[in-house]
């Protein structure tokens, strides 16, 4: 069956019979297959998920509509990795597993920045709380690569809000029913707890003083389908297409003609790729474990 995701962006969906195999889905213009696998279903996964790729850990969500996460790489198989995760990390009920739809697949630097860069997007989210202790991290990867990769960041956030798990940043997650929120069990809310990291509500002009991003800057959509560019001005307002924007999201609308994350659709480029404004603020906000973000020169 195909699902739309938008207007912009559409997916093969194959729904199994029961819950114990995996919903795969296929987005053909980023080369990704996605699988949404339930925590009693992890053994049924074929052997064409041996293969290297990433994966998201899912808790189940609390009434606070906070929600644990743990983000890992697989460079030699994600089915194996996730069966390892079976017996070694009990709070997870659902996983995310996100492997290259192509012959080659993933090599091993693909998958540590992409890891880290799934770090970053769940890091900035307002009611996701990680589990990983640090930051993983691979910038071995070449700008080309990263390009690329910085395209499938997109498809996957809207399978994560898609789920359930909305990995938007402050101030731009919709009040949830209280009556949506699953119930979480105890033993699960502990460990929520216990990884629970201050928030913080980052904006463009933080950024501007912390120095991760200069006056004048030049912003380039991460978006394939709606190519743009707009530009940082001093005071942390964002112009594109000669008109002025108090928000990121405000412009990144303007640029799709819809609702839409401007701390993801919108990056700047460095000597090393395209970092986003989400990537920037999640440095933001871990203080001095990243270094100032050096833009490319012209």
């Amino acid at each position: 069956m195909a699902a739309h995701l938008t207007d912009s962006l559409s997916a093969n969906v194959v729904v199994p019979e029961t819950a114990a195999d995996p919903i795969e889905i296929y987005i053909d213009h980023v080369a990704l297959c996605v699988a949404i696998v339930e925590r009693e279903g992890a053994k049924s996964l074929q052997n064409d998920w041996d293969v290297p790729g990433v994966y998201v850990l899912l808790d189940p969500p609390a009434h606070s509509q906070a929600w644990g996460a743990y983000v890992g790489k697989a460079p030699t198989g994600i089915r194996s990795r996730l069966l390892d995760h079976l017996s070694a990390k009990d709070h997870w009920t659902r996983a995310l597993l996100i492997r290259r739809d192509t012959k080659y697949g993933f090599h091993s630097a693909q998958v540590g920045w992409l890891e880290g860069r799934l770090y970053d997007l769940l890091h900035a989210a307002e009611n996701a709380e990680l589990h990983n202790k640090n930051r993983p991290s691979d910038e071995t990867l070449p700008p080309h690569d990263r390009q690329m990769l910085e395209s499938c960041i997109m498809p996957i956030t809207r399978i994560l809000r898609l789920v359930g798990y909305d990995p938007a940043p402050p101030g731009e997650t919709p009040p949830l029913a209280t009556a949506a929120a699953a119930s979480v069990p105890a033993q699960a809310a502990k460990t929520l707890a216990k990884h629970t990291k201050t928030k913080h509500n980052g904006t463009v002009r933080d950024l501007l003083n912390a120095g991760l991003l200069a006056p004048h800057a030049k912003l380039v959509s991460t978006v394939g389908s709606w190519p743009g560019e707009a530009l940082v001005r001093p005071d942390g307002r964002i112009e594109f297409t000669g008109q002025v924007f108090n928000t990121l999201s405000g412009a990144a609308s303007a640029l799709v003609g819809g609702a839409a994350n401007g701390w993801v659709v919108w990056s700047i480029e460095t000597d090393t790729g395209r970092v986003s404004l989400a990537t920037l603020r999640a440095r933001l906000n871990s203080g001095t474990h990243h270094p100032k973000v050096e833009t490319k020169q012209p």
